[in-house]
């Protein structure tokens, strides 16, 4: 049975490595220019996004199922505690929850709108303004999505991960 402490302990190790591996991720895709084979320029998601774009989002999705479905393994089931199946999906939401929050706050709003590091490579068109729209757009669809994303990581822990 799990306590407030690890709950606590849970959500601060696995988003604390899931936001260092989404500033490698980020890193990546915009210096190498992945990230615009899903988006425009000015950050906005393409009217017709190329199969490129779709795998690499895809692959971005499958990414944070697989961080869960580790972070359910090693902080849950390898340390013998055990949850109900909504209480787990909760767990994952709130999870889901915290990236998306360090996502758009921190990536989105402070590094790519105001920072604006030489090192990403940034277009000009990427500014203030666009990164705004950006977040504005992204803020029902990313929560929809992270609801998809935390039952499907919950399932496949709940159902596949043997405890223990």
């Amino acid at each position: 049975m799990m306590n407030w402490k690890d709950i606590l302990q849970y959500l601060v190790i696995w988003n604390v490595l899931g936001s260092a591996i989404f500033c490698v991720y980020v890193v990546i895709v915009f210096r190498s220019g992945v990230v615009y084979t899903a988006r425009e320029e000015d950050g906005t998601l393409k009217k017709k996004v190329p199969l490129a774009g779709l795998l690499n989002m895809i692959g971005l999705l499958l990414a944070i199922v697989g961080l869960q479905v580790a972070a359910n393994y090693f902080g849950l089931a390898r340390k013998g505690l055990k949850m109900a199946f909504p209480a787990l999906l909760g767990l994952n939401y709130a999870h889901y929850f915290i990236l998306f929050l360090f996502d758009t706050i921190v990536i989105d709003g402070l590094v790519l709108a105001v920072w604006r590091p030489g090192f990403l490579r940034l277009p000009e068109k990427m500014g203030r303004d666009s990164m705004k729209e950006h977040i504005r757009t992204s803020i029902p669809v990313g929560l929809a999505a992270g609801a998809v994303l935390a039952a499907l990581s919950s399932a496949v822990s709940y159902f596949l991960v043997p405890a223990g």
